[in-house]
């Protein structure tokens, strides 16, 4: 289980250097952990995609009657699965995916080759950034089995 308020400023960080919050200060982002079953639903009802994935970003804009900006979803599963076959720590891949689900919500793509670059580029300046103040390995330890 993640430390909460470690984690807390972690993404609030995340989305200030992702110019997420430049226009909202106030934008609220829920994070969801789920498993493999959850994540698989979710990528066929929303993203018309089989099988599991790693995250899964909703973006409801500030003008939606929801109590929230934004959401993601995070599959522990396949950051664990990920994780291993990588060689990186359960807690990296999971920060990773939190990443990668902020940019795609203040509106980076990666569909294309030149896309995905440009993502992979501002991943790692984000985790480098993070990595400076916040230990990933405190905020998610590893998983018990």
């Amino acid at each position: 289980m993640p430390v909460k308020t470690k984690m807390k400023r972690m993404i609030q960080r995340a989305c200030e250097l992702s110019g997420l919050l430049d226009d909202n200060p106030d934008f609220i982002l829920a994070v969801n952990f789920v498993d493999t079953r959850t994540i698989c639903r979710l990528n066929r009802q929303f993203v018309g995609h089989e099988g599991p994935t790693d995250v899964i970003s909703f973006n409801y804009g500030t003008d939606s009657s929801n109590d929230i900006d934004a959401e993601l979803f995070i599959c522990t599963d396949t950051a664990e699965n990920a994780a291993k076959r990588l060689k990186r720590s359960f807690s990296d891949e999971v920060s990773l995916y939190i990443i990668h689900g902020i940019l795609h919500i203040s509106g980076e793509e990666d569909s294309t080759a030149s896309e995905r670059k440009r993502m992979r580029r501002l991943e790692q300046m984000v985790l480098s950034n993070l990595g400076r103040t916040f230990d990933s390995g405190e905020i998610f330890p590893e998983r018990r089995k």
